[in-house]
Parts: structure tokens; sequence; C-alpha cells
């Protein structure tokens, strides 16, 4: 294995997995940090812990900015969706020619490609959740069957670059998978967690309280079929076709199976946390995707339900 000069742009919990990962597999890592989390990493270093096992500090360099000269052969993009717009005119400076960008959207590409040039965009999506507590980052992985970390470009073609990070992610121990449709794939994912996250902020708690509550599970579900129904119905398409089981199901099949879904540790890493840590970026994204269904001629009625900001 070729060792790779690799920027991880953004240290929360995703960015932190990555970094550790890789950098444990021998890739030179550099990490990005800002702000409370910068001072932190400058203190103590990357802290981690999987699964609930032991607290390691990962082997990583701790930056502060990004160089226009500083060239990697893969800056990973690990922010969220609100915090993005700012740090593209930052990220079009520098001269690096793969830049992974493992962000939510429901808008496309087009802005990316703007500030950074369509032969330089990688889409992706992580496979990982998981909490920043004290400075430690409690994480774990998303298996190959629930959500692999995924990728492709933007034209669907598996190019060699496709090829390659697939190896490198797969060597760091990451369950990946390409995908030849990402703008449907990652459409598909903001379909099904505006739904997940907006019944945590119906229910008012988290994925406990929320598994307990029938009223807020049945809205969810019908907001589930309704967001998928509009992918299938409207020609962007559902990615991948497993989710179609959430358009297809009977909503009495997952009436009954969603609360034993959501009353699970596994629930809470993977969606309950970040629906709870980044409610900007879920704000957000739920009004991109109404955006999306209404230009596309739907309503999005049953999703609309579970937006407290409106029935307050």
């Amino acid at each position: 294995m070729r060792i790779k000069k690799i920027l991880i742009f953004g240290a929360g919990v995703i960015g932190s997995v990555y970094a550790r990962k890789l950098a444990l597999v021998g890739h030179i890592v550099s990490v990005l940090a800002r702000n409370k989390r910068l001072t932190e990493l400058q203190l103590n270093g990357l802290l981690l812990s999987e699964n609930g096992k032991e607290v390691i500090k990962a082997n990583v360099a701790i930056i502060s900015e990004l160089k226009t000269d500083d060239i990697y052969d893969f800056i990973l993009v690990t922010l969220r969706k609100d915090q993005l717009k700012a740090a593209l005119s930052l990220l079009s400076q520098n001269q690096s020619k793969n830049f992974v960008f493992m962000v939510n959207t429901a808008e496309g590409y087009s802005d990316w490609i703007g500030k950074i040039g369509l032969e330089r965009v990688i889409p992706a999506f992580p496979g990982a959740g998981g909490k920043v507590e004290n400075g430690i980052v409690y994480y774990s992985l998303t298996s190959r069957f629930v959500q692999p970390t995924t990728l492709g470009e933007i034209d669907g073609k598996v190019s060699p670059r496709i090829t390659e990070l697939v190896e490198i992610l797969r060597g760091a121990g990451f369950p990946t998978s390409i995908s030849k449709k990402m703008d449907s794939w990652q459409k598909s994912h903001v379909a099904m967690v505006c739904p997940l996250a907006y019944g945590i902020y119906f229910d008012g708690g988290n994925n406990y309280t929320f598994a307990k509550n029938k009223t807020a599970i049945i809205q969810m579900n019908k907001a589930l079929k309704e967001t998928f129904s509009f992918l299938k119905k409207s020609g962007i398409g559902v990615e991948p076709s497993k989710l179609n089981l959430l358009r297809i199901a009977p909503l009495c099949v997952l009436n009954f199976v969603m609360p034993f879904v959501f009353n699970t540790k596994w629930a809470e890493t993977v969606i309950s946390n970040h629906a709870l840590a980044a409610r900007g970026e879920m704000e957000m994204l739920f009004n991109d995707f109404n955006l999306l269904a209404k230009n596309k001629g739907f309503n999005l009625t049953e999703l609309t339900k579970l937006d407290i900001r409106k029935i307050n």
C-alpha cells in the first residue's frame, strides 16, 4: 500500500473517526480544527473510543489553517451542511486535486463545483456515528448492510481515483461502497434522515423517549413513506434500492418495527446523537428537501406535520 498524505477538514465526530483509522494504517494524516475543538486537540491530542473500548490517542497532526500550496492526495471535507458555505472559499484556494465531500445535501453539487471545480469534487458520505464528550470522540462504524462509507464520481464513472480511494478506506477498516448515482443516493439519505430527526424533535426528547411515543412514531413513518414516494414519482430515484422498503412496507409494519429500532444504543449513536447535536444542519436539510419537492410539484404535508416550529 502506498502511503497517502490526507487532510481531514473538520474535527467533529466524522472527521476524528476517519483521521484515527487512516493514521492507524500508516497514512500521513492532518486534521484541521477551529475554535474550542482546536484548543482541545492542541492540549490533549485526538482522543477516541470505539464501541466503548479504551480511549486511544490518534497519531495525527493538528493544524489551524489550510495554505494554498499544502498539497494532499485527498482532502476529506467532514463538515455539517450549515458549516460548509463559509469553508468553500478557503478550500477553493488550495491546489490539491481531490476533495472528498462527506456532507449531507439535497441541493446537488453546483455550489461545490462552482467553487472547487468539477474535476476536483468527489461526493461521498460517511459510515459512522457518535458524539464528542469532554474532548473524547465516542463512536461506532455502521455496518455494510446499514450504511457503508459511500462515494462515487458525479458522472457515475468508476474512475481510477475512486478505485484508489475505496482501497484506501477499506484498508483502514471502513466498509465502503461505490455508487454510480450519488446525487440520488444523497437525496435518498436526506429523505430518510429528515423524518428520523424531526420525529425526535416532535417528541421533544431522545431516541429512547421517541420509541415510546406512538403518535410521533406513526407521524414519522407517514413522513418516511411520503418522502420516498416523492423520490420515486419525481424521477429522482431511490438509492440504494433497498430503501424502497420504507416506501412499500405497510404503515402498520413500520409502526411495529420502529420502536424497537429506536430503543437501542445503536439508534442513540447513529441517529439521535447527530440529530440533537446538529439541529441547525437538520433544519437546513429539511428546508432544502421541501424546496426540492416543491420545485418538482410535490407538497410534503406529512413531513411538514413533524415540524414543531410550525406547530408552536
